[in-house]
């Protein structure tokens, strides 16, 4: 039989083993003005980044996830579950410019266009094993 100090103790082990392998949603805080800095937190790996242009407000009812109107694109360079950062060890992205462990899918060539003052820009980053992030910038 099992006393009730080692139940109790057995039980905040179970606890405490549970609760730190919880997924913590992938938060983002623009700092900056142009370009912006997306400030990260969350316990993911990033997949990715997107920023789209003020066009796919029309369409980000119907399909968040079309990608017509993307201005800015990366990828983890290495896919899959053990592909990207952890998003805590990145920290923070600014737009435009590409974290190492990262390519730069679109555009396919060049920097990345210039973001309008007073436009409103959508931004998504996909990140695995912890839910995604995505907002409004501007």
């Amino acid at each position: 039989m099992i006393g009730g100090w080692t139940m109790r103790m057995l039980l905040l082990i179970l606890f405490l083993a549970t609760t730190a392998s919880c997924e913590h949603r992938t938060e983002v805080k623009i700092e900056g003005r142009n370009p912006p800095t997306f400030v990260l937190s969350g316990s993911g790996r990033l997949g990715g980044v997107t920023v789209f242009a003020p066009d796919q407000e029309r369409i980000a009812h119907s399909d968040p996830f079309d990608k017509t109107y993307a201005l800015w694109e990366i990828a983890a360079e290495k896919e899959g579950e053990s592909g990207g950062s952890l998003v805590e060890d990145l920290r923070a992205i600014t737009y435009g410019v590409v974290p190492s462990g990262y390519k730069q899918t679109k555009p396919q060539t060049g920097a990345a266009p210039p973001l309008a003052p007073g436009k409103r820009y959508r931004y998504w980053f996909v990140t695995v094993n912890a839910p995604h992030a995505a907002g409004w910038l501007f």
